[in-house]
C-alpha cells in the first residue's frame, strides 16, 4: 500500500461533506466553524496532511479525545443511566478520511476484503448481510440440510482491540513500511478526558479529568476505528470455513451450521462454536456467551437440542430483523405493525398541528423507513403478513389525505406518489435481482427472441425456495413488460416506479411463486378494502 498525497480540491471535498454540528473535540474548533472558514483552512490543512503521510506519523495534539456522559433515563443520579460519547478533533476526521480513501483503494484493488464482512463497505450494508444469511439457509434446507445458526455477541469489541495484533493483520493485507507505520502512531500515546458541564448562577461553566492513556481499542467517532476492526475480523471466516459459513456485519456476527444428520449437526455446531471462541481468544476478542443464542431451522421433525453452553430460540433479533426458526417473518411483521401503529400516532398529532406537507414528511421518516426495512427479505412472507402491514399503511395514507376510514385511498396512493408496501418489495427485489448479475435466457443463446432479457430461474424442490430475494426478483422481473425490461439499469428504478404507481395495485404474491404470470394479467388486489 502507497498513500500518496492529497490536495487541496480533495481536502475541500471532505470538508464539504461534513456534517455542520457544533459540537467539538478537545481543541474546541467545531465542524460549524471549519465548514465556515474552509478557504482560509484548505491549504494550511494540505500541507499538514501531506506531511503526516510523508513522515509516517500521526500527530500527538490529535489524539485526545474528550467525553461526556449524555444522559439515557432513570434517576439522572445514577452512573449507570449515562452513556459515554467521545468527541474527537474534526481535523483528525478530515486526515483520517483522506487515509481511508487511500486504505480503500488497496483493499479493493487486491481484492483483499472478505465477501463475508458487510459493515462499512461500499455498497454492503445490513439488509445484504441478512439477504446473504437467509439466502444460505434456504439454498441449505433446498439441498436437505439440517441448519442452525448461532449469533455471536463480542463484549466491547471496538474497546477492547489489540493495537499490536491490528498492525500485524496490517502486514499480512501488504500495508508495511512507513504506511504500518503512520498507523501505528495512529493507534499509539492516544488520551482521554472526562468533561462535565453545569450551570452555576446562570453561568455555564465546565470542568476536565486528567487526561488517562488508552492502551487499547479504536477511538469511538473515529473514520478508521470501525474500518481496522473489519480488518483485524476479516480472517475469521477462512478460519471457520471447514465447518460453518459466516455473515458479518461489523462486530454482529452469525455462524451458518449445515449437516445431513442430527448428529454431524451437533458435532460441526459444537466444533464451529469452540473454533470460534478459540479465534476470539487468539485475537483477544472477548466472546459474550449469555448474550450469543442459537436458532435451528429444519423442514423435518427431529430438530436437535442445540449447544448447552448457548440459548436456543425460535425467534430473535439479528440486525434489527426478527428472524424466525420457520422463515414466516410473522413476528418480525408483529413487531413492525408495533412500529407503524405508533407512526401512526405520530402522524395524527403531527396533521393536528401542522399541515399536510410535515404531515407527509413525518410519514416518511418515521412510517416507510420502518416499513422498508429489511423488506427485501421480509417481504416474502404470507399473503396475511402483507395484509396486515397494508391495512396499517392504508391508514396512514388516509390520515395525510383526511380521508375517513371507510373512503378509498388509491388515487391518494398516487397523489404522493407512495408505494404499497408490495409494490416496494416488487421494486426492491427486482433491482436485488439485477444488481446481482443473475443469468439471462439471452446469455444462453445470440437469437433474439422476446424472452432474451428475462432471467433464468433456478430448479427447486421446497416452496420455500421460491421466498428467497434472488428467486422472486428473477420471476417478477421475468413479468415486467418488454418496454421496462429494454431500460438502461440506471433508469429502470424510475421506470418500474413509475410504472407501479400509475397501477396502484396490491399483488397477490402466490400467484407469482408460481413463476409463470404476467402483472399486467391482472393479479391484483384493489386497495379499496
Amino acid at each position: 500500500m502507497i498513500i500518496h498525497n492529497t490536495t487541496d480540491e480533495e481536502v475541500e471535498n471532505i470538508i464539504d461533506s461534513m456534517k455542520s454540528k457544533p459540537s467539538s473535540g478537545e481543541d474546541d474548533t467545531p465542524s460549524k466553524l471549519i465548514k465556515h472558514c474552509k478557504n482560509e483552512l484548505t491549504s494550511p490543512l494540505t500541507i499538514l496532511i501531506n506531511k503526516s503521510l510523508h513522515e509516517g506519523t500521526f500527530p500527538s495534539s490529535l489524539k485526545i479525545a474528550k467525553v461526556y456522559p449524555k444522559y439515557k433515563s432513570g434517576q439522572n443520579t445514577e452512573a449507570a443511566n449515562y452513556r459515554p460519547i467521545s468527541l474527537i478533533s474534526c481535523f483528525s476526521k478530515i486526515l483520517e478520511r483522506v487515509v481511508l480513501s487511500r486504505l480503500t483503494e488497496h483493499l479493493q484493488h487486491y481484492n483483499l476484503l472478505t465477501p463475508r464482512q458487510h459493515g462499512f463497505i461500499k455498497n454492503r450494508s445490513t439488509t445484504t448481510a441478512v439477504v446473504q444469511l437467509i439466502e444460505g439457509i434456504i439454498d441449505k434446507l433446498e439441498q436437505g440440510y439440517l441448519i442452525t445458526s448461532i449469533m455471536l455477541d463480542f463484549s466491547k469489541a471496538f474497546a477492547c482491540l489489540n493495537h499490536k495484533l491490528i498492525i500485524e493483520k496490517l502486514r499480512t493485507l501488504g500495508i508495511n513500511g512507513k504506511e504500518a507505520n503512520w498507523f501505528t502512531s495512529y493507534l499509539s500515546g492516544r488520551k482521554q478526558r472526562v468533561e462535565l458541564r453545569y450551570t452555576d448562577s446562570h453561568t455555564n461553566l465546565k470542568v476536565k479529568s486528567e487526561a488517562l492513556p488508552m492502551t487499547r481499542g479504536v477511538p469511538q467517532g473515529s473514520v478508521l476505528g470501525p474500518v481496522l476492526y473489519i480488518l483485524l475480523a476479516n480472517d475469521f471466516p477462512q478460519y471457520l470455513e471447514e465447518f460453518c459459513e459466516t455473515v458479518m456485519f461489523a462486530d454482529d456476527t452469525a455462524l451458518l451450521v449445515a449437516s445431513k444428520n442430527t448428529e454431524e449437526l451437533e458435532i460441526n455446531s459444537y466444533t464451529a462454536y469452540n473454533m470460534a471462541k478459540q479465534y476470539c481468544f487468539q485475537n483477544d476478542l472477548v466472546l459474550n456467551e449469555s448474550k450469543s443464542y442459537q436458532l435451528i431451522y429444519t423442514t423435518r421433525q427431529n430438530e436437535h437440542q442445540g449447544l448447552p453452553e448457548l440459548t436456543t430460540t425460535n425467534s430473535n433479533k439479528y440486525l434489527g430483523i426478527i428472524l424466525d426458526n420457520n422463515l414466516s417473518w410473522t413476528p418480525h411483521v408483529t413487531q413492525l405493525c408495533k412500529k407503524l401503529n405508533a407512526g401512526l400516532y405520530a402522524m395524527r398529532r403531527m396533521k393536528q398541528i401542522s399541515d399536510k406537507k410535515t404531515t407527509l414528511t413525518a410519514y416518511f421518516s418515521l412510517f416507510e423507513t420502518h416499513l422498508r426495512y429489511g423488506l427485501l427479505v421480509w417481504g416474502g412472507t404470507s399473503t396475511t403478513n402483507l395484509q396486515r402491514v397494508l391495512i396499517i399503511q392504508k391508514r396512514a395514507i388516509r390520515i395525510i389525505k383526511g380521508l375517513k376510514p371507510q373512503e378509498t385511498c388509491r388515487e391518494a396512493f398516487k397523489e404522493y406518489n407512495i408505494l404499497t408496501v408490495t409494490a416496494l418489495y416488487i421494486l426492491e427485489v427486482i433491482l436485488h435481482a439485477v444488481k446481482t448479475g443473475k443469468a439471462r435466457l439471452g446469455d444462453q443463446h445470440t437469437h433474439n427472441t422476446r424472452h432474451r432479457h428475462d432471467f433464468t430461474l433456478d430448479t427447486h424442490h421446497l416452496s420455500i425456495f421460491e421466498k428467497k430475494p434472488s428467486y422472486q426478483g428473477a420471476v417478477l422481473y421475468n413479468c415486467l413488460p418488454e418496454n421496462l425490461k429494454r431500460l438502461p439499469e440506471k433508469n429502470l428504478k424510475q421506470g418500474i416506479t413509475n410504472w407501479l404507481l400509475d397501477r396502484t395495485t396490491y399483488i397477490q404474491f402466490r400467484s407469482f411463486w408460481t413463476g409463470k404470470p404476467n402483472i399486467e394479467e391482472g393479479h391484483i388486489y384493489s386497495l379499496h378494502s
